[in-house]
């Protein structure tokens, strides 16, 4: 065994091992309990720093986003929860002004904005050329589920050659369920030059002008773009309740709700069809839940009535496409045989395969209403 010079540490594992250790003084009792109160100290303190730096993550993502937060509060439905989170939103977005923190987040929803302008040309070649109108159908059928046609339609002007020298201009606008069907139309144009603007706002209906303004919103596009024809389908969102201008609460189903959402509707149909622009209307599929089903219905049942009476726009009824009197189903039969997922998870939006069912729709309305050339 390998031994060690006096005073030095010894080389050999086992000496090591079997060296005297001055442990010093023995240790009282509160003179453990004191190394163990600072040692449960120094470990509790990264911790807390570790809490405290969460929680500024949080405050600091909430001042950055401030304009988010009430976004969402505003489209809450009206009600005391709504007020409370609102007026709580607002307090923060304040602070987030006072401290410019809420700058990054408006340049953010600038360009979001300015790309929910976006115009999408569909670039074909017009494989066959109609050379006349198909004739037009002139009876109005009702939206709701005792409805059994398809489209319905009023009168149907002629309209002219186009080519894709010349597209067709497309306004194709709504809320969240305008998305999947924007992609469909834009992209499925089957030798039609069509060039298609989609205007999709998430959450938005005509039940809530003071989220989202459709009717304003259409008047500023109807002027600068002027659309040849418009499509909308736009009504998941409108099952809540709404003010009035007087600021009075309106309960939805009631019949001053009816009365309210009717003359909400007629005033955007009125911009969106000045000088006689065609307007195809599309109706809302049946919902999985019952009470939003219930409200749809009735929506589709007022929108008809609105409608009725107006020669430009045309109904293109989905409701039995999508189910109809037997209600509610996921997987959906289409016209061409094929059995698919036809509806979101969520039991409301239309599937992006299925919304090419809606496109076909609207791509035989135009072809009723303009000659597409080669």
């Amino acid at each position: 065994m390998t031994g060690s010079t006096p005073g030095s540490e010894p080389t050999d594992p086992l000496a090591r091992a079997v060296r005297h250790r001055d442990r010093g003084d023995t240790w009282t009792d509160e003179q453990f309990r004191a190394a163990r109160e600072a040692d449960l100290t120094e470990r509790t303190r990264p911790v807390r720093t570790s809490v405290l730096a969460v929680l500024g993550c949080l405050v600091l993502a909430a001042l950055l986003t401030s304009g988010k937060l009430v976004e969402i509060a505003e489209r809450q439905e009206f009600g005391d929860a709504r007020d409370r989170n609102l007026a709580w939103a607002e307090g923060v977005d304040r602070i987030a002004n006072f401290l410019s923190l809420n700058r990054p987040y408006d340049a953010i929803q600038d360009l979001r904005d300015a790309n929910n302008d976006r115009v999408e040309v569909v670039a074909t070649t017009t494989t066959t050329t109609t050379t006349t109108a198909a004739p037009a159908s002139t009876t109005t059928a009702s939206a709701s589920t005792s409805s059994t046609s398809t489209t319905t339609t009023t009168t149907v002007p002629v309209g002219r050659e186009v080519d894709d020298a010349e597209p067709l201009r497309v306004y194709l606008t709504g809320d969240s369920q305008a998305t999947y069907l924007g992609q469909a139309v834009t992209t499925e144009g089957d030798g039609r030059a069509l060039q298609v603007t989609v205007d999709d706002r998430i959450s938005t209906s005509l039940a809530r002008p003071d989220y989202f303004d459709w009717p304003t919103r259409w008047a500023s596009v109807m002027a600068a773009d002027d659309p040849e024809v418009v499509v909308v389908f736009i009504g998941a969102n409108d099952h809540q309740d709404m003010a009035d201008a007087a600021g009075n609460r309106l309960v939805e189903g009631t019949d001053e709700w009816q009365r309210e959402w009717k003359a909400r509707l007629a005033a955007g149909l009125e911009v969106l069809t000045e000088d006689g622009r065609p307007v195809l209307w599309i109706t809302q599929p049946p919902m999985r839940d019952g009470e939003l089903d219930a409200g749809i219905d009735l929506i589709n049942e007022m929108a008809a009535e609105v409608i009725d009476d107006r020669p430009s726009v045309a109904v293109v009824d989905i409701w039995e496409l999508f189910g109809g009197a037997d209600g509610y189903a996921e997987r959906v039969t289409g016209p061409d045989g094929e059995t698919i997922t036809a509806r979101v998870s969520d039991g409301v939006h239309v599937s992006r395969p299925a919304a090419s069912w809606v496109a076909d729709l609207i791509f035989a309305e135009l072809d009723g209403r303009w000659s597409f050339v080669s």
